[in-house]
């Protein structure tokens, strides 16, 4: 545990100092600070109290704990808002937190008179009141990470609504995160209630195995959170900040649809959806629209002179895909036309996938596979 932490700490100090050098901080980044700064602190914690336990070292590790989760849902939070703005609404991460500050702060100050005897008992084996508040936190942060898997599922499909080209933005590795953190905290949970109600004999085994995948992810998380940065310069290059849904909804609001009223209804008819999916269609499989890499759905809306989400809503409704998925079922209809002609046999798959509109080998074959079942390679071998 102790090489654990000192290696952990380690991994941390490092990245902290990367993104504390970086220029343009946006508030996530802050947050992105605040949560390995937390984290930090409990390793030093832990550390501080191997050379003796006391009043400090133990409110610090124990009460620091609880606004970890608090910190990391805020910088998740803000990857995939709008504005990139802490929103009120987002109080309750803080409130298991909250609620554990006063009652320590209670205990300490009018109910316990804590001498170390009493301390080291109460750091070994947790009292009702302790554990209740313990194992209150397991169960909070299980519900507010499931929560945020469900608000990550949203983000996703919202971009797929608005975007032909997610790789950059779909913060997979942030849901791999959420995931192991949830992973972790179960098995925290689990450990901690068998040691408690089972009376079983020493778990350091399954905390070190535990402790260890918690450094890993920290690792995972921090390598990723200082990528993420790497993309924020791409966004920005394509007309993107870090919110990627927001400028969509603002640019839309000024295009004019004809002056025509019944446009401003929440919902179309079918007689003005066909229409719509007729002009989309034209740009499609005409003006070949879908070979613009960075194809958005603000730019049919422009072409077209209708608000971006009446151009969702037609695809959703009458093409029954995303936006994403339409766009890239041309591309590859494409690319497979291309791939079927023997006189590109002279050209690599990738020059040709990237003459269809895709902008990556990974995308070219992944989506092409989805839409067909077999790679690239295999098709043209097939097909010529």
């Amino acid at each position: 545990m102790l090489i654990a932490n000192i290696i952990g700490l380690s991994i941390l100090s490092i990245f902290l100092i990367f993104i504390l050098h970086k220029k343009n901080k946006l508030m996530s980044d802050y947050m992105l600070i605040l949560t390995i700064v937390l984290i930090s602190i409990i390793f030093i914690s832990y550390l501080w109290v191997q050379y003796g336990l006391n009043s400090v070292n133990f409110i610090l590790e124990k009460l620091v704990s609880f606004y970890i989760l608090p910190a990391f849902l805020m910088y998740s939070m803000l990857l995939i808002s709008e504005d990139n703005k802490i929103k009120k609404e987002w109080w309750w991460f803080s409130s298991f937190a909250i609620a554990f500050s006063i009652f320590i702060f209670i205990d300490f100050t009018f109910l316990t008179d804590y001498d170390t005897e009493k301390l080291r008992e109460q750091y070994r084996t947790p009292s009702y009141i302790y554990q209740f508040f313990y194992r209150g936190g397991n169960v909070f942060v299980l519900f507010a990470l499931l929560w945020f898997l469900k608000k990550l599922k949203q983000y996703h499909k919202k971009i797929k609504d608005n975007y032909s080209f997610i790789e950059a933005i779909k913060l997979t590795w942030l849901k791999n995160f959420t995931w192991i953190y949830l992973i972790n905290n179960c098995f925290i949970l689990i450990i901690s209630l068998a040691f408690s109600f089972l009376h079983l004999g020493s778990l350091k085994a399954l905390y070190l195995v535990v402790f260890l995948s918690i450094v890993l992810s920290l690792f995972y998380l921090c390598y990723h959170g200082i990528r993420q940065y790497s993309l924020t310069e791409f966004n920005n290059s394509i007309g993107l900040n870090s919110n990627v849904i927001t400028e969509t909804k603002k640019t839309s609001q000024n295009v004019v649809i004809g002056n025509n009223d019944k446009y401003k209804s929440s919902s179309l008819s079918v007689e003005e959806m066909e229409s719509i999916f007729k002009k989309i269609k034209h740009l499609f499989e005409v003006e070949e629209i879908y070979l613009e890499p960075q194809l958005k759905i603000h730019d049919l809306a422009l072409k077209l002179e209708v608000l971006s989400h009446y151009i969702s809503q037609t695809i959703n409704s009458m093409g029954q895909q995303s936006f994403y998925d339409f766009v890239n079922s041309y591309r590859v209809n494409h690319f497979k036309r291309l791939l079927s002609n023997s006189e590109n046999n002279k050209y690599t798959i990738l020059a040709l996938g990237i003459e269809s509109g895709f902008n990556s080998k990974a995308t070219l074959n992944r989506i092409f596979k989805q839409n067909t079942g077999v790679s690239p390679k295999d098709f043209q071998k097939n097909a010529v």
